[in-house]
Protein backbone atom coordinates (compact mmCIF):
# COMPACT_ATOMS: atom_id res chain seq x y z
CA UNK A 1 0.00 0.00 0.00
CA UNK A 2 1.13 3.29 -0.98
CA UNK A 3 0.74 6.92 1.69
CA UNK A 4 0.16 9.74 -0.82
CA UNK A 5 2.69 12.63 1.40
CA UNK A 6 0.76 15.53 0.13
CA UNK A 7 2.39 18.67 1.58
CA UNK A 8 0.35 20.92 4.78
CA UNK A 9 -0.43 24.21 3.27
CA UNK A 10 0.82 26.62 6.18
CA UNK A 11 -1.52 28.46 7.65
CA UNK A 12 -1.14 32.18 8.35
CA UNK A 13 -2.34 36.13 8.14
CA UNK A 14 -2.15 37.38 4.53
CA UNK A 15 -0.83 40.54 3.63
CA UNK A 16 -4.97 42.03 3.05
CA UNK A 17 -5.99 39.99 6.19
CA UNK A 18 -3.43 41.85 8.74
CA UNK A 19 -4.32 45.21 7.00
CA UNK A 20 -8.36 44.68 7.68
CA UNK A 21 -7.47 43.73 11.22
CA UNK A 22 -4.93 46.87 11.73
CA UNK A 23 -7.78 48.96 9.79
CA UNK A 24 -10.45 47.54 12.61
CA UNK A 25 -8.12 48.47 15.20
CA UNK A 26 -7.39 52.18 14.47
CA UNK A 27 -10.95 52.26 13.74
CA UNK A 28 -11.66 51.05 17.20
CA UNK A 29 -8.84 53.36 18.61
CA UNK A 30 -10.31 56.38 17.19
CA UNK A 31 -14.02 55.92 18.43
CA UNK A 32 -12.37 55.53 21.75
CA UNK A 33 -10.16 57.95 22.19
CA UNK A 34 -12.44 60.93 22.18
CA UNK A 35 -14.38 59.01 24.50
CA UNK A 36 -11.39 58.44 26.76
CA UNK A 37 -10.30 62.09 26.48
CA UNK A 38 -13.21 63.44 27.91
CA UNK A 39 -13.68 61.42 30.68
CA UNK A 40 -10.00 62.49 31.63
CA UNK A 41 -11.43 66.19 30.83
CA UNK A 42 -13.95 65.32 32.80
CA UNK A 43 -12.30 64.41 35.78
CA UNK A 44 -10.13 67.51 35.62
CA UNK A 45 -12.83 69.52 35.49
CA UNK A 46 -14.45 67.89 38.83
CA UNK A 47 -11.05 68.38 40.31
CA UNK A 48 -10.67 71.72 39.27
CA UNK A 49 -14.00 72.75 40.47
CA UNK A 50 -13.16 71.09 43.95
CA UNK A 51 -10.18 72.98 44.30
CA UNK A 52 -12.15 76.36 43.73
CA UNK A 53 -14.38 74.79 46.15
CA UNK A 54 -12.12 74.92 48.91
CA UNK A 55 -10.47 78.32 48.13
CA UNK A 56 -13.80 79.82 48.50
CA UNK A 57 -14.43 77.70 51.80
CA UNK A 58 -11.29 79.10 53.18
CA UNK A 59 -12.48 82.68 52.19
CA UNK A 60 -15.64 81.96 54.50
CA UNK A 61 -13.87 80.64 57.21
CA UNK A 62 -11.38 83.37 57.30
CA UNK A 63 -14.64 86.04 57.10
CA UNK A 64 -15.75 84.01 60.31
CA UNK A 65 -12.20 83.90 61.90
CA UNK A 66 -11.58 88.05 61.36
CA UNK A 67 -14.70 89.31 60.57
CA UNK A 68 -13.49 90.26 57.04
CA UNK A 69 -13.04 88.78 53.55
CA UNK A 70 -9.37 88.83 53.23
CA UNK A 71 -8.07 91.67 50.98
CA UNK A 72 -5.61 93.06 49.11
CA UNK A 73 -2.45 94.76 50.64
CA UNK A 74 -2.41 98.70 50.00
CA UNK A 75 1.06 98.93 49.02
CA UNK A 76 3.11 97.36 45.79
CA UNK A 77 5.81 96.24 48.02
CA UNK A 78 3.87 94.43 50.86
CA UNK A 79 1.44 92.95 48.05
CA UNK A 80 0.69 90.10 49.78
CA UNK A 81 -2.23 88.22 48.02
CA UNK A 82 -5.86 86.72 49.18
CA UNK A 83 -4.22 83.75 48.54
CA UNK A 84 -1.51 84.28 50.81
CA UNK A 85 -3.70 85.03 53.37
CA UNK A 86 -6.24 82.17 53.52
CA UNK A 87 -3.36 79.22 53.97
CA UNK A 88 -4.25 78.30 57.37
CA UNK A 89 -7.31 78.05 56.20
CA UNK A 90 -6.36 75.20 53.68
CA UNK A 91 -3.94 73.33 55.81
CA UNK A 92 -0.98 75.42 54.54
CA UNK A 93 -0.91 76.60 58.46
CA UNK A 94 3.17 75.84 58.43
CA UNK A 95 4.05 77.47 55.15
CA UNK A 96 2.43 80.58 56.03
CA UNK A 97 4.56 80.99 59.36
CA UNK A 98 7.26 81.15 56.76
CA UNK A 99 6.27 84.45 55.55
CA UNK A 100 6.53 87.43 57.79
CA UNK A 101 4.05 90.17 56.23
CA UNK A 102 5.69 93.00 58.55
CA UNK A 103 8.57 92.31 55.64
CA UNK A 104 8.31 93.89 52.56
CA UNK A 105 7.43 91.20 49.77
CA UNK A 106 9.40 92.85 46.91
CA UNK A 107 12.12 95.25 46.62
CA UNK A 108 12.12 98.56 44.59
CA UNK A 109 9.82 99.99 42.82
CA UNK A 110 8.23 100.61 39.43
CA UNK A 111 9.23 97.96 36.83
CA UNK A 112 12.20 96.77 38.59
CA UNK A 113 10.58 95.65 41.42
CA UNK A 114 12.34 91.95 42.51
CA UNK A 115 11.34 89.20 45.36
CA UNK A 116 12.85 89.99 48.59
CA UNK A 117 14.95 86.39 49.31
CA UNK A 118 13.80 86.55 52.56
CA UNK A 119 10.71 85.21 50.38
CA UNK A 120 11.99 83.67 47.86
CA UNK A 121 11.28 79.54 49.79
CA UNK A 122 7.39 80.37 50.13
CA UNK A 123 7.02 82.01 46.79
CA UNK A 124 8.48 79.38 44.57
CA UNK A 125 6.36 76.79 46.39
CA UNK A 126 3.96 75.00 44.14
CA UNK A 127 0.62 74.52 45.61
CA UNK A 128 -1.64 72.19 43.95
CA UNK A 129 -4.84 73.29 45.20
CA UNK A 130 -3.92 76.57 43.40
CA UNK A 131 -3.60 75.12 39.98
CA UNK A 132 -6.09 73.86 37.39
CA UNK A 133 -5.48 70.30 36.27
CA UNK A 134 -6.50 70.93 32.69
CA UNK A 135 -3.48 74.17 32.95
CA UNK A 136 -1.59 72.95 30.08
CA UNK A 137 1.75 75.34 31.37
CA UNK A 138 4.26 74.65 34.37
CA UNK A 139 3.66 76.54 37.32
CA UNK A 140 7.23 77.69 38.21
CA UNK A 141 7.88 81.30 36.98
CA UNK A 142 10.99 83.12 36.93
CA UNK A 143 11.38 86.91 37.67
CA UNK A 144 11.04 88.74 34.54
CA UNK A 145 13.77 91.21 35.77
CA UNK A 146 16.45 89.23 37.72
CA UNK A 147 15.80 86.26 36.13
CA UNK A 148 16.87 84.21 39.54
CA UNK A 149 14.06 84.68 41.94
CA UNK A 150 11.37 81.93 41.01
CA UNK A 151 8.08 82.32 41.71
CA UNK A 152 5.09 79.40 41.66
CA UNK A 153 2.03 80.92 40.01
CA UNK A 154 -1.88 79.96 40.72
CA UNK A 155 -4.88 79.40 38.15
CA UNK A 156 -7.80 80.80 40.92
CA UNK A 157 -7.88 84.55 40.87
CA UNK A 158 -10.03 87.05 42.92
CA UNK A 159 -12.33 89.64 41.42
CA UNK A 160 -11.51 93.12 42.09
CA UNK A 161 -15.44 94.20 40.24
CA UNK A 162 -16.81 94.94 37.06
CA UNK A 163 -13.74 97.56 35.63
CA UNK A 164 -15.61 99.29 34.11
CA UNK A 165 -15.23 103.17 34.57
CA UNK A 166 -12.60 103.52 37.44
CA UNK A 167 -13.27 100.29 38.79
CA UNK A 168 -10.18 99.15 36.79
CA UNK A 169 -7.87 100.72 39.54
CA UNK A 170 -7.81 99.10 42.74
CA UNK A 171 -5.64 101.99 44.40
CA UNK A 172 -9.86 103.00 45.52
CA UNK A 173 -12.50 101.52 46.53
CA UNK A 174 -14.12 99.41 43.44
CA UNK A 175 -17.49 97.85 43.29
CA UNK A 176 -16.32 94.62 43.68
CA UNK A 177 -15.37 92.40 47.06
CA UNK A 178 -11.49 92.87 46.65
CA UNK A 179 -9.47 96.45 45.92
CA UNK A 180 -6.21 98.05 48.17
CA UNK A 181 -7.16 97.45 51.73
CA UNK A 182 -10.26 96.57 51.13
CA UNK A 183 -12.41 94.79 54.67
CA UNK A 184 -15.15 93.65 52.76
CA UNK A 185 -17.79 91.58 54.72
CA UNK A 186 -21.40 89.58 53.86
CA UNK A 187 -23.22 92.29 54.45
CA UNK A 188 -21.84 94.50 51.70
CA UNK A 189 -22.98 92.05 49.06
CA UNK A 190 -26.30 93.71 49.12
CA UNK A 191 -26.96 92.38 45.54
CA UNK A 192 -26.76 88.63 46.99
CA UNK A 193 -24.25 86.47 47.88
CA UNK A 194 -25.34 84.15 45.73
CA UNK A 195 -25.18 87.19 42.49
CA UNK A 196 -21.59 88.11 43.75
CA UNK A 197 -18.26 86.74 42.31
CA UNK A 198 -15.41 86.03 44.46
CA UNK A 199 -13.42 83.81 42.66
CA UNK A 200 -12.47 82.72 39.05
CA UNK A 201 -10.18 80.58 37.29
CA UNK A 202 -7.65 82.39 34.70
CA UNK A 203 -4.29 80.89 33.02
CA UNK A 204 -0.63 80.72 33.31
CA UNK A 205 1.39 82.87 30.78
CA UNK A 206 3.50 81.50 28.02
CA UNK A 207 6.79 83.32 30.35
CA UNK A 208 7.55 84.75 27.25
CA UNK A 209 8.01 88.88 27.77
CA UNK A 210 8.56 92.05 25.23
CA UNK A 211 7.03 90.02 22.45
CA UNK A 212 5.57 92.24 19.52
CA UNK A 213 1.76 91.57 19.25
CA UNK A 214 2.01 92.33 15.20
CA UNK A 215 4.00 89.07 15.48
CA UNK A 216 1.33 86.89 17.52
CA UNK A 217 -2.10 85.58 15.83
CA UNK A 218 -4.15 87.11 18.91
CA UNK A 219 -7.30 84.63 18.49
CA UNK A 220 -8.99 83.01 21.52
CA UNK A 221 -5.60 80.85 22.36
CA UNK A 222 -3.52 83.68 22.15
CA UNK A 223 -6.14 85.37 24.44
CA UNK A 224 -5.80 82.95 27.02
CA UNK A 225 -1.88 83.25 27.15
CA UNK A 226 -1.02 86.68 26.13
CA UNK A 227 -1.61 90.02 28.10
CA UNK A 228 -1.25 93.23 26.40
CA UNK A 229 1.01 95.43 28.19
CA UNK A 230 -0.44 98.95 28.03
CA UNK A 231 3.23 100.59 29.12
CA UNK A 232 4.75 104.12 28.95
CA UNK A 233 6.93 105.75 25.80
CA UNK A 234 8.17 102.82 24.32
CA UNK A 235 5.89 100.19 24.81
CA UNK A 236 3.24 101.57 22.49
CA UNK A 237 0.97 102.93 24.78
CA UNK A 238 1.58 106.21 25.76
CA UNK A 239 -1.52 107.59 27.47
CA UNK A 240 -3.47 106.47 30.31
CA UNK A 241 -5.81 103.44 29.54
CA UNK A 242 -8.94 105.60 30.61
CA UNK A 243 -12.30 105.01 31.17
CA UNK A 244 -14.45 101.46 29.51
CA UNK A 245 -11.77 100.85 26.63
CA UNK A 246 -12.31 98.93 23.76
CA UNK A 247 -10.15 96.22 24.53
CA UNK A 248 -9.07 94.65 21.61
CA UNK A 249 -8.26 98.33 19.80
CA UNK A 250 -6.13 99.08 23.09
CA UNK A 251 -4.33 95.72 22.93
CA UNK A 252 -3.83 96.61 19.08
CA UNK A 253 -1.91 99.59 20.12
CA UNK A 254 0.78 98.06 22.84
CA UNK A 255 3.28 96.78 20.38
CA UNK A 256 4.67 94.10 23.72
CA UNK A 257 2.52 91.67 25.36
CA UNK A 258 3.63 90.60 28.95
CA UNK A 259 2.93 86.75 28.45
CA UNK A 260 4.22 85.57 32.25
CA UNK A 261 0.12 85.94 32.97
CA UNK A 262 -0.67 84.19 36.37
CA UNK A 263 2.78 83.94 37.40
CA UNK A 264 2.81 83.87 41.06
CA UNK A 265 -0.14 83.68 43.80
CA UNK A 266 1.80 85.18 46.75
CA UNK A 267 1.74 88.49 44.65
CA UNK A 268 -1.23 89.76 45.05
CA UNK A 269 -0.56 92.43 42.15
CA UNK A 270 -3.89 92.43 40.06
CA UNK A 271 -2.06 90.66 37.08
CA UNK A 272 -1.09 88.22 38.03
CA UNK A 273 -4.01 87.13 41.17
CA UNK A 274 -7.13 89.24 40.41
CA UNK A 275 -9.55 89.66 37.56
CA UNK A 276 -12.96 91.75 36.78
CA UNK A 277 -15.80 91.49 34.63
CA UNK A 278 -14.83 94.01 32.05
CA UNK A 279 -14.58 91.21 29.39
CA UNK A 280 -16.70 88.01 29.38
CA UNK A 281 -14.96 84.63 29.80
CA UNK A 282 -11.99 83.26 27.44
CA UNK A 283 -12.67 87.02 25.79
CA UNK A 284 -11.45 87.06 22.16
CA UNK A 285 -8.26 89.63 23.02
CA UNK A 286 -5.88 89.76 25.46
CA UNK A 287 -6.07 91.17 28.99
CA UNK A 288 -4.46 94.90 28.86
CA UNK A 289 -3.14 97.00 31.70
CA UNK A 290 -0.56 99.72 32.64
CA UNK A 291 1.45 99.50 35.71
CA UNK A 292 -0.52 96.17 36.77
CA UNK A 293 -3.86 97.85 36.79
CA UNK A 294 -5.94 97.22 33.57
CA UNK A 295 -8.48 94.97 32.44
CA UNK A 296 -8.42 90.70 33.30
CA UNK A 297 -10.57 88.13 31.79
CA UNK A 298 -11.71 85.34 33.73
CA UNK A 299 -10.02 82.58 31.14
CA UNK A 300 -9.95 78.36 31.38
CA UNK A 301 -8.56 75.53 28.93
CA UNK A 302 -12.30 73.88 29.81
CA UNK A 303 -14.12 73.85 26.74
CA UNK A 304 -17.10 76.56 26.37
CA UNK A 305 -16.42 78.64 29.63
CA UNK A 306 -14.78 78.57 32.99
CA UNK A 307 -15.74 77.76 36.51
CA UNK A 308 -16.57 81.00 39.00
CA UNK A 309 -16.47 81.29 42.60
CA UNK A 310 -19.87 82.89 44.26
CA UNK A 311 -19.60 84.52 47.78
CA UNK A 312 -22.18 82.32 49.10
CA UNK A 313 -19.91 79.54 49.00
CA UNK A 314 -20.99 77.94 45.93
CA UNK A 315 -18.83 77.39 42.52
CA UNK A 316 -20.59 77.11 38.81
CA UNK A 317 -19.33 76.81 35.46
CA UNK A 318 -20.25 80.18 33.27
CA UNK A 319 -20.51 79.87 29.79
CA UNK A 320 -18.23 81.83 27.34
CA UNK A 321 -21.84 83.13 25.78
CA UNK A 322 -22.87 85.05 29.22
CA UNK A 323 -24.82 87.77 28.17
CA UNK A 324 -21.96 90.71 28.67
CA UNK A 325 -24.40 93.48 30.97
CA UNK A 326 -25.00 90.28 33.28
CA UNK A 327 -21.18 89.47 33.61
CA UNK A 328 -20.22 92.58 34.75
CA UNK A 329 -23.15 92.34 36.88
CA UNK A 330 -22.13 89.24 38.15
CA UNK A 331 -18.72 91.51 39.36
CA UNK A 332 -20.01 93.70 41.68
CA UNK A 333 -20.95 93.40 45.26
CA UNK A 334 -23.51 96.43 45.67
CA UNK A 335 -24.50 97.49 41.80
CA UNK A 336 -28.28 96.88 42.50
CA UNK A 337 -28.23 95.09 39.44
CA UNK A 338 -31.75 92.73 38.25
CA UNK A 339 -29.57 89.24 37.89
CA UNK A 340 -31.74 86.31 36.20
CA UNK A 341 -30.34 83.21 35.14
CA UNK A 342 -26.96 82.48 33.93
Amino acid sequence: MFTSLRPRSARGFTLIELLVVIAIIAILVALLLPAVQQAREAARRAQCKNNMKQIVLAMHNYQSSYSVFPGLSSSSQYGFSVQARILPFIDQGNLQNLIDFDVPLMLGSGGSQSLNPVHAQVAAQVLPLFLCPSEPEPPIFQNANTGVNEFAGTNYVVCTGSGTDSNYDTRARTDGMFFWGSSSRFRDMTDGSSNTLVLAESLMGNKQDGTPLADINVDRQMARYGGGGLGGPGEGFTGPPGHNPDVRAAAAAASTTDGRGRSSWIWGREHLTTFNTYMTPNFDSPDIHRNGFGWFAARSMHVGGTHCGLGDGSVRFVSDSIDGGIWRALGTKNGGEVIGEF
